[in-house]
């Protein structure tokens, strides 16, 4: 678990199975998440009150969003754990709960096509499933919206922090063992400065009103100078620390700034947009290659919408409202599109596209 939770990008899998939570019967209904172990336990512990059935699909053992989104959990899994894991034995309907935030790698038609089962996003969070199962399967627009909290950004952190913690880590104690001189004392000191940068930058930055993510970190990271000069100037820190301290500080600031907003779910990836920009449908970064989706700026045909509202029902940043008048759906915050396309994807009516 340790892993899962520091180095969850490499990929942590369970066995894709079927589980049974409670007694559910033939009528009970049927969940599907994917099968990295930090998901599939955060689901399990959140709806062991209900009489359900679990379906652990495979997905590289890499979570939901971020599997949908790079082609590791895509339809073919969710196909193939519903022929194999015996459900269509264990229960008498074909409607299947998909997680909200799949709905970027997960094709309803088809799955409905292959193997006959109805399906529908459920809420973005799993602590909401139980409320979602109880109100007859609908959705409330609280339960549909992606959030970025104190508790996420902390998680967040951890990922950066123990990768270049890690990088940092293996290239001092080498060239500590070349020159024959070891500093516990800075090896402290460096530990403690990036600590105080990676999870200072997103526990405090993301809603800062800055339209991109390397402004925050650099006002971020000139308020941290200020602060080692003037522990300098007031004796805590030699001129040999001070310097340490401060190209320390500017390294890790900069690696954080690369991809600021991507770190976060509210807003879309720069070295993402960037990347695709240039012809490029993978980025790496630190330790990981990311699969990219088309970046551009959302926009609506409205005159093909047919008011299916699917849209409405998987857009993790609530950008489309229904118009009752004419039964059409309206785009009223594309500022706010993170590039998931999602929508654009299971559009019925193909009336959304990224310009």
């Amino acid at each position: 678990m340790f892993g899962a939770y520091f180095f969850r990008w490499i990929g942590f899998p369970i066995e894709p199975d079927v589980i049974k939570i409670g007694n559910p019967t033939k009528e009970s209904p049927v969940l599907l998440t994917c099968n990295f172990i930090l998901t599939v336990k955060r689901v399990l512990k959140e709806i062991k009150n209900l009489d359900c059935y679990l379906l652990v699909a495979p997905s590289n053992g890499i979570n939901v969003w971020c599997g949908a989104c790079g082609d590791d959990f895509h339809t073919d899994q969710v196909i193939s754990i519903i022929k194999t894991s015996g459900i269509n034995e264990l229960v008498s309907h074909r409607t299947l709960i998909l997680p909200q935030l799949s709905a970027s790698g997960l094709d309803p038609i088809l799955i409905k096509k292959k193997v006959g089962w109805n399906v529908k996003f459920g809420p973005v969070y799993a602590k909401d499933i139980p409320e979602y199962i109880n109100n007859n399967f609908q959705k409330t627009e609280k339960q549909r919206i992606i959030r970025f909290p104190i508790k996420k950004r902390a998680e967040m952190a951890n990922l950066y922090f123990f990768s270049i913690f890690l990088i940092f880590s293996v290239i001092y104690w080498i060239v500590s063992l070349i020159i024959q001189s070891y500093n516990l004392t800075l090896y402290l000191n460096s530990t403690i400065l990036m600590f105080i940068i990676i999870y200072g930058s997103l526990i405090i930055l993301p809603n800062i009103p800055f339209k991109t993510g390397r402004p925050k970190v650099l006002v971020y990271e000139i308020v941290l100078i200020i602060i080692i000069v003037s522990l300098f100037f007031i004796g805590f820190l030699n001129l040999f620390y001070l310097i340490w301290d401060i190209v320390l500080s500017v390294l890790v600031a900069y690696i954080v700034a690369e991809d600021f907003h991507g770190l976060t779910p509210i807003y879309k990836s720069e070295m993402g947009e960037k990347s695709w920009n240039k012809g490029k449908d993978k980025f790496k970064f630190l330790f990981s290659e990311y699969k990219l989706q088309p970046y551009g700026q959302i926009a609506l045909e409205r005159e093909k919408c047919i008011g299916c509202k699917v849209c409405i029902e998987i857009c993790p940043r609530n950008l489309y409202v229904f118009n009752e008048t004419d039964k059409k759906v309206d785009l009223r915050t594309p500022e706010k599109c993170i590039n998931c396309n999602a929508c654009v994807k299971r559009c019925l009516a193909k009336c959304l596209i990224i310009q």
